[in-house]
């Protein structure tokens, strides 16, 4: 008898793993944010083999267009190897027959697996599919998933959407909708963080897509195709952020002790809107580096008021300010009585007019981290925080003063408020307290207002 272990003569690397992970544990939706190189099609490939093995079922493997299905995953053949990617998946032991024209394999145990287009979706009614793969999501239909996800849902069967960005789409919302919800499972690994490529090699990849398509073009292309900055071509003159701000925020920060932790509390005020904390170092040297984004949904006060406090006293927050515009006044007074004795210092922060160059004192944050980021004193991994950060645009109002582009604007565009950043820049407008400082009851007043930290 022949034995046959799956993966086949394949190890994952690490950062894969937890994407095996999830599937061992019975999860059902998956978005992988991985860049060029990174192996997305071959873990899907690989992920499918034991997953039809287990479970018989119709399977699909859905590229943006059927033409490209056979060059990109039916004929390529592993450069290390030299064997097909679909040999090395499903090895012919558990085959039962092939079928070349229609790019489809029947195997032992009944289950079917295929590659189809994303463009061709109307073709698979009847079909009743157990999962699907969506390679490179960025580029496909998305009514492709609008169609077929009531299949799943009613089937229970899982769907995987891998892909690099491109710019701002159906897949970094699709994206950003898992990385809050617990039921998906998300991944957003660059080159950079893989282990794939030396520091060297990035660097000599940066060089020649610079030297080939001019400074601007050459970065950003680098940027999104090696660091999923799905805002690496949509900086514009009135972007608060530039690209060279947006790259060295994502560098690592120096080793250099913390001055105090501190957090960015945004409260979300419309439906589908997110409660964001934001959770950050100030260092020695003034930098400001995140330790932790969470963001959550769609629930009541009391649970947001909780989580708040739990996640404030978890991470050992120093000192917190928190949007008091709306309910927030309310729940900043709970979540000071939750953290009684816990020495967190409090403010509630209002975005009010003022009189200088600036119409508003959330535009002056803004603008003052985008200088910090500047000069390489901001560090950040969280890819809606820098992606919010970087979409950024400002104007002019009547009396001449830079304001932020207007809430229902992003609205219209993003469909949800800039939550995330908004949360970034009430953390960097905390101005640290002395380490002996004690709360005894009071509110004293911390927050930067007309402090450039520059």
């Amino acid at each position: 008898m022949t034995y046959i272990t799956l993966p086949h003569n394949w190890t994952p690397r690490a950062y894969q793993l937890p994407f095996f992970r999830y599937f061992a544990r019975g999860g059902k939706r998956a978005v992988l944010v991985w860049s060029r190189r990174l192996g997305k099609d071959d873990v899907c490939l690989h992920q499918t083999a034991m997953q039809l093995v287990k479970t018989p079922g119709t399977y699909w493997f859905m590229l943006p267009q059927y033409g490209q299905a056979r060059k990109a995953i039916w004929d390529a053949v592993n450069k290390h190897t030299g064997q097909r990617r679909i040999d090395e998946a499903f090895p012919k032991e558990i085959r039962a027959s092939v079928n070349e024209s229609e790019m489809k394999i029947a195997f032992k145990n009944g289950s079917l697996w295929q590659v189809c287009g994303s463009d061709n979706y109307n073709a698979l009614v009847g079909s009743n599919p157990a999962g699907i793969v969506f390679s490179e999501y960025a580029l496909s239909d998305p009514q492709s998933w609008d169609y077929l996800k009531p299949i799943l849902e009613e089937n229970n069967g899982w769907a995987i959407f891998n892909s690099t960005v491109r710019g701002q789409n159906h897949f970094t919302r699709l994206a950003h909708l898992a990385q809050t919800d617990p039921k998906w499972f998300y991944s957003n690994v660059k080159a950079s963080e893989a282990g794939v490529f030396s520091p060297e090699q990035l660097a000599q990849i940066k060089a020649d897509y610079i030297a080939s398509r001019g400074q601007e073009l050459g970065l950003g292309m680098y940027l999104q195709e090696y660091e999923n900055d799905e805002n690496a071509f949509a900086q514009t003159f009135n972007s608060v952020f530039s690209r060279a701000a947006g790259e060295k925020m994502r560098q690592e920060p120096p080793q250099l002790p913390p001055l105090c932790r501190v957090a960015g509390i945004d409260l979300a005020r419309f439906g589908g809107d997110n409660n964001v904390v934001f959770i950050a170092d100030r260092l020695t040297d003034r930098s400001l580096v995140e330790v932790r984004v969470e963001a959550w949904a769609g629930t009541d006060a009391v649970f947001t008021q909780g989580k708040i406090a739990e996640l404030l006293t978890t991470y050992h927050v120093h000192q917190a300010l928190m949007d008091g515009d709306g309910v927030g006044g309310p729940i900043l007074d709970n979540v000071r009585a939750l953290c009684v004795g816990r020495n967190i210092a409090f403010e509630e922060y209002h975005n009010t007019a003022t009189t200088g160059s600036y119409g508003t004192k959330t535009t002056q944050g803004y603008f003052d981290l985008a200088r910090e980021a500047l000069s390489g004193k901001v560090f950040l991994r969280d890819e809606r925080v820098l992606s919010e950060l970087g979409a950024r645009l400002y104007e002019f109002n009547q009396k001449g003063q830079v304001v932020l582009q207007n809430k229902r604007e992003w609205r219209k565009e993003a469909g949800t408020s800039p939550d995330f950043a908004d949360a970034a820049v009430m953390a960097s407008m905390i101005l640290p307290l002395p380490k002996d400082f004690s709360v005894q009851g009071g509110k004293p007043a911390f927050a930067r207002t007309e402090y450039d930290v520059i």
